[in-house]
Order: C-alpha cells, then sequence, then structure tokens
C-alpha cells in the first residue's frame, strides 16, 4: 500500500470520526434495533408507533426473515383492528417471505391466522382448507404447540356454528398436543351444557376449578356459576363467583406489581444512561487524543513502509548493475585469451550461474522464498506458498537477473514456455524442489517433477525436429 494513496482517504476519515466524537453524534441505529423498539412498543399497546416502525423496518432491509417477522406483527396489529384487508395483505407478504427460507414453524403460524381470517370473514371453506394446510406443515415438524392451537380453534368455531360433536372431537385433539390442557376444560364443559349434558359439564368444570393456573380456574368458575345459577343452586354459583372474585383481584394486585417494578426498572436503566452519557463526554477529549496518536503512528508506518521498499529497491538495482558490470568484465576477459578460451568459458560460465544465484538470493523475493522454503512441508494445511503479486516480483526479478540465460534457452527450444525458464531459472539457482513448489504458488513437490518432464519432452521435440531438417 503506497501512502500518496492511502493519505488522502485516511485524512477525511479522521477527520469525520472527530467531528463525531467532538459533536456527541449519535450513530444510526440498525435495523435489528428498530425492530426490537417496534415490538416493545407493540407489546406495551401502542400499535400506532410499532406500525410506524415496522415500515421503516422494511424500507431499509432486504432481509427476508427481518421482513417476515415484521409482515406478521403488522397483520396481527390490523387483525387485532379488524382492517381484515389490510392484515391478510400483510400476513400473506410474510408466508412467502417463510417460504423463501422455508421456516416451516412461521409458516404454520401464518396459515393459522389467514385461517382465522377467513373464518370471521365467514369463508368456511377458505378457513378449512388453510387450517388443513397449517396442520399438514405442523405435523411433518411434530411442532404440538400449533397443532394444539389450531385444533383449539377448530373445536371453538364449531361451538360457534352449534356443531358440538366436531367441536369436542378438535377440543380433544388439542388438548392431546396441548402442554397445558387444563385452559381447554372449560371449553369441553361448555360443550357439555349446550347438550345439556349437567353431570359431563360440571366433570369438566370441577377439572378446570382444580387446575393450577389462576387464569385457566377463573374461566371454569365463572362458566360454572353461571350453569350453577342457571339449575338454581345459587348458593354454589354465589361461593364459585366469590373465588372467582377473589382471584381476580389477586391477579390485579400481581398485575400491578408488576408494572411497578417495570417502572422501577425503566427508572434505573435511564438512571444508568445517563451516568453513561456523562462519563461519555468526559472521555471524549481522551478519545480525539487516542485517535489523532494511532493516526500519527499509522502515518508514520507507513512511511517507513516506503522508505524500507525504496531502500530495497535501490539495493537490488545496485546489485543487478554490478552484476551486468561483472558479466561484462568476465565476458571481455573470455574473448582475451583464446588458448584458455575453453577452460575459461566453463569457469566464466559457472562464476555467472554462481553471481545469478547468489544475487537472485539477495532480493527481497530470494530471501522470501528461502524463508518459505524452511517451514515444515508435512503439515501441508499450514504451509504458505507465494502469493499471486509474490510469484510476479519473482518472475520480474529473474527476468532482469537470467536474461541473457532466458533469450538464449528460448531461441534454442522454442517450445518452451515461461514456466518452464522460471522452473530451469530456480534450479541454476540453487533452489530445493519443496521451494520451487511454493514458487509456483503449490506445497505439492510433484508438480516440480511434472514441470522438469514436460520440460525435458519440449527440448527433446524441438531436438527431433532440427534433425529432421
Amino acid at each position: 500500500m503506497r501512502i500518496k494513496n492511502c493519505k488522502p482517504a485516511i485524512i477525511p476519515v479522521l477527520f469525520l470520526l472527530l467531528l463525531t466524537q467532538a459533536c456527541n453524534l449519535r450513530p444510526r441505529p440498525d435495523v435489528e434495533d428498530i425492530f426490537e423498539q417496534a415490538t416493545e412498543m407493540q407489546r406495551n399497546k401502542r400499535p400506532t408507533e410499532a406500525m410506524a416502525l415496522y415500515y421503516e423496518v422494511l424500507s431499509r432491509t432486504d432481509d427476508p426473515h427481518i421482513q417476515s417477522r415484521s409482515y406478521y406483527n403488522l397483520g396481527s396489529i390490523y387483525l387485532w383492528d379488524r382492517v381484515f384487508d389490510k392484515a391478510a395483505d400483510a400476513y400473506t407478504q410474510a408466508y412467502q417471505r417463510d417460504s423463501l427460507l422455508c421456516d416451516t414453524s412461521d409458516m404454520v403460524k401464518t396459515l393459522e391466522a389467514l385461517g382465522t381470517i377467513r373464518h370471521i370473514l365467514g369463508d368456511s371453506i377458505g378457513n378449512i382448507r388453510l387450517y388443513n394446510r397449517a396442520i399438514h406443515l405442523a405435523r411433518l415438524i411434530k411442532d404440538s404447540v400449533n397443532l394444539a392451537e389450531i385444533y383449539r380453534l377448530h373445536g371453538w368455531h364449531f361451538l360457534e356454528k352449534n356443531n358440538f360433536d366436531s367441536a369436542a372431537f378438535y377440543t380433544r385433539l388439542s388438548m392431546d398436543f396441548s402442554q397445558k390442557p387444563a385452559k381447554l376444560y372449560a371449553t369441553l364443559a361448555e360443550i357439555h351444557r349446550h347438550r345439556f349434558d349437567v353431570d359431563s359439564a360440571r366433570y369438566y368444570f370441577n377439572l378446570g376449578i382444580h387446575a393450577p393456573d389462576t387464569k385457566d380456574r377463573m374461566t371454569s368458575l365463572m362458566l360454572s356459576a353461571q350453569l350453577e345459577h342457571h339449575l338454581g343452586n345459587d348458593s354454589t354459583a354465589y361461593n364459585q363467583l366469590l373465588t372467582y372474585t377473589l382471584s381476580a383481584d389477586t391477579l390485579y394486585a400481581q398485575q400491578k406489581t408488576l408494572e411497578i417494578e417495570k417502572l422501577a426498572y425503566q427508572h434505573e436503566a435511564e438512571l444508568k444512561i445517563r451516568q453513561v452519557e456523562e462519563r461519555h463526554r468526559l472521555y471524549i477529549g481522551l478519545g480525539i487524543l487516542a485517535l489523532t496518536v494511532a493516526a500519527s503512528a499509522f502515518l508514520l508506518a507507513l512511511q517507513n513502509q516506503r522508505r524500507k521498499k525504496r531502500e530495497e529497491q535501490l539495493k537490488y538495482e545496485a546489485a543487478l548493475q554490478g552484476l551486468n558490470e561483472k558479466i561484462a568484465l568476465l565476458k571481455d576477459n573470455l574473448n582475451a585469451n583464446d588458448r584458455e578460451r575453453e577452460a575459461l568459458l566453463q569457469h566464466t560460465e559457472e562464476q555467472i550461474a554462481h553471481l545469478r544465484a547468489v544475487t537472485l538470493k539477495r532480493t527481497a523475493i530470494g530471501r522470501r522464498v528461502i524463508l518459505l522454503a524452511e517451514q515444515d512441508s508435512k503439515d501441508k494445511r499450514n504451509v504458505r506458498v507465494l502469493t499471486e503479486k509474490e510469484q510476479t516480483e519473482l518472475r520480474k526479478a529473474v527476468t532482469d537477473i537470467y536474461a541473457d540465460e532466458t533469450a538464449r534457452l528460448k531461441e534454442r527450444y522454442p517450445r518452451l514456455t515461461e514456466g518452464d525458464l522460471l522452473y530451469h531459472c530456480l534450479a541454476s539457482a540453487g533452489f530445493g524442489t519443496f521451494a520451487i513448489a511454493l514458487c509456483f504458488g503449490n506445497t505439492d513437490t510433484g508438480i516440480v517433477a511434472q514441470r522438469k518432464r514436460r520440460m525435458k519432452l519440449r527440448m527433446e521435440a524441438t531436438g527431433n525436429e532440427m534433425s529432421c531438417k
């Protein structure tokens, strides 16, 4: 990375960061935070504000999961407000995204909601079709919770139509899958009451009255009191209504206690937020100072890196110039004495090869190859090889240092590829098989043997062509 390319990019970023710290600006909340705020508002009975946030979430994200949950919650709000057309549209959008995500559990919930809308609108066929589809999917994933709820709604809808047999059938199915079957005792009792089966109605009311959950007991107490009053047992009805009233008072007191605790927690959270903000203001100066020091250190590091790179380049150019001068001097000495030409030629070629090898190994990329070659070749997964940028740098260095050698080989053996010439130069420089494999970006030394064999075949093919001519 060059400093002249980094400075213009870093300085504006640093300036913006400093400005943000100095002005105490807050980053724009992300989509997930907005979604959480919307759900919290929906739980706190603030549907209008929640809807505005849900639509903001939908305008800012393409995440199908968040979109699905937002549309589902919008459908719930519209359904509660009895805006059935918009509720159905929102649930349909949620179902489409659940289908893309293959989220069967959420698909079941959405189909259940759509089926409920069809029932409210009087479309019994559409209601049954959607409920059956939801039941099929819930059975596939063994979703007992949703199965219990769908069967409960089925039973309730049949009870509204005075179809008591079907109502009883689906209510018992719901009890089979429900984790809290006690809340369905009152429904079964009501079914038997409409059938004028008083004994069975009392039986299930008594089960509900003795249920562990207070809310479940209250429903059974109220309906049982109505039954007893209708039968003329006013004393029993009065006792049950009294128990119902005491239970309601207890629940109300518990709810108020929870609201007070919630307000206390909220006040404590606000106090902590104010304390954090005060500390934040105190740390602004230190943050700006630390950021400035870090930026200065980063720039100094980049400058130092550039200086070292320039020094390496100068050393490389000086070494290359010295190499060329020595090669020229050796060639002049070779032509000076014809009688010792053959011996001197051999010696000179060895010296040239040695000088080239030494020069290549002293370059930055040569030292990098030597360093990588010292790795443990047994653990292939942790072996590092030359990157594409380093391979390009190696090819350039080899081309500069072995220019005469590669030109001679290319002229004599035209079939040789650039890879063959690079392999030949690296082998001439004394690099081992493992080091050469790393130079080609591979950890398997087998490719070096294959390249050597292919190079030999190309050289033999060129020799055969020359002999035929």
